[in-house]
């Protein structure tokens, strides 16, 4: 047991809080950092799925084509401010050049494979903190409007099922018996009969929080605005003024990692791609699982407090003011696809974090090896965060990691 040794995780979101309790569970002394309620960021607003089929990213080979229609047509579910884009050439750039379609194969094959672990990462932590009433399994379905739709998706349907997700294809009559509250008559669709949702993923980090103060962790409500590293040790220098010295730290801010001083997050080309969500209170009777209207860009999920829309992808930075045209486009595919009140009851933004080739960043800083980096889960934070966790607890724990992190590497980048 390490019950001597003190580790930090700044960032109490989902990956935070996951990796705070795998460390616990290693016997490590656990201090969580983080200026807002756990699970209050980004983590609060996802499209709720545990996503074991996600392994295709948002880069694409065919994005080359799309562009401009998904960049200036009013019908988008992707929005792109290009003063923001302009003004990072190299994020750009990078992201790019990993849309060609071997780099793609290779996204999906290394996702596929960490994709495949998730429950390793998961199981343990709904079991420590007494949450597994906050997931559901009832499967996922995507949706399309016509075979036209169906047949673009095929090649990213191909690669899941290559690396291991099985689905069941659907056409409109069986679309209509599983979900026939559904106003547009969909002609195809895939059902993922395994997949699991989390009605309030806000609620779950809160229980791993609870659980992690119960089992003696200390939970800092300040930010962390620097880290400086040195011979043995570390210290995180709070926006308060306090100082907290530990042996490891782990940085698990997502997005706002590259806000931290003392670590060269520019090279690592971290950047944001800002979601989106708009809520409609009681309506989670509507649909009984998850459903994604692929070519909107977007998830309708069924959830404790009511039914969310979650999904679309802005390049616009870290500015905390909405796009109206991205909640207009939202609000209106839901009401063509179900019978909805007028307005919803909650609009939100939150920032994913992302690097260029859509991979995760795991292990150790390019600094130091008293630093441990845990970000970057783009649309897969949730989904990720239980094996993230346990990798991190064992890097920490001097432990050869039970999977390859090296692929993952900060390292990649330089």
């Amino acid at each position: 047991m390490n019950s001597q040794t003190h580790i930090a995780v700044v960032g109490a979101g989902i990956v935070g809080c996951s990796c705070a309790l795998w460390l616990q569970k290693k016997g490590f002394r656990v201090t969580l950092i983080d200026p807002d309620e756990p699970g209050s960021g980004t983590s609060s607003g996802n499209a709720c799925t545990i996503a074991t089929y996600g392994c295709v990213p948002v880069n694409s080979p065919d994005l080359f084509r799309r562009l401009p229609s998904l960049m200036f047509s009013s019908d988008s579910p992707l929005s792109l401010d290009l003063g923001y884009a302009l003004s990072h050439p190299d994020w750009m750039f990078e992201f790019l050049l990993n849309c060609r379609e071997h780099k793609v194969e290779r996204i999906i094959r290394l996702l596929g494979k960490l994709l495949a672990k998730t429950w390793d990462g998961l199981d343990p932590l709904l079991d420590m903190a007494d949450a597994r009433d906050l997931v559901k399994q009832n499967g996922f379905m995507h949706v399309y409007r016509n075979q036209r739709e169906f047949d673009m998706a095929k090649p990213a349907n191909q690669a899941r099922r290559r690396h291991g997700t099985e689905f069941i294809e659907l056409d409109q009559g069986d679309i209509r018996e599983l979900e026939p509250n559904l106003k547009i008559p969909f002609e195809r669709g895939l059902l993922f009969e395994g997949i699991h949702h989390v009605l309030d993923p806000r609620a779950l980090c809160q229980r791993y929080a609870d659980y992690f103060q119960r089992n003696q962790g200390e939970l800092l409500r300040q930010r962390a605005v620097e880290v400086k590293h040195g011979s043995g040790s570390v210290e995180i220098l709070l926006d308060n003024g306090q100082r907290v010295e530990a042996e490891r730290v782990v940085i698990a801010a997502g997005a706002f990692s590259k806000t931290i001083d003392g670590l060269p997050m520019q090279l690592m080309k971290l950047d944001t791609e800002r979601g989106y969500h708009i809520q409609f209170s009681n309506m989670q009777h509507l649909l009984s699982r998850p459903v994604s209207w692929h070519y909107a860009g977007f998830y309708a999920t069924p959830m404790n407090l009511g039914m969310r829309f979650a999904g679309t992808v802005e390049i616009a930075g870290y500015h905390d003011k909405k796009n109206p045209r991205i909640i207009d486009y939202l609000t209106r595919k839901a009401h063509q696809m179900l019978e909805l009140p007028e307005n919803p009851d909650q609009e939100w933004l939150g920032f994913r974090p992302t690097c260029p080739d859509s991979l995760p960043v795991i292990g150790y800083s390019t600094m130091s090896e008293y630093i441990i980096y845990a970000f970057g889960h783009h649309h897969l934070g949730l989904t990720l965060s239980g094996i993230t966790g346990k990798l991190v607890a064992e890097l920490a724990n001097g432990e050869e990691p039970s999977h390859n992190i090296r692929p993952f590497n900060p390292r990649r980048f330089f």
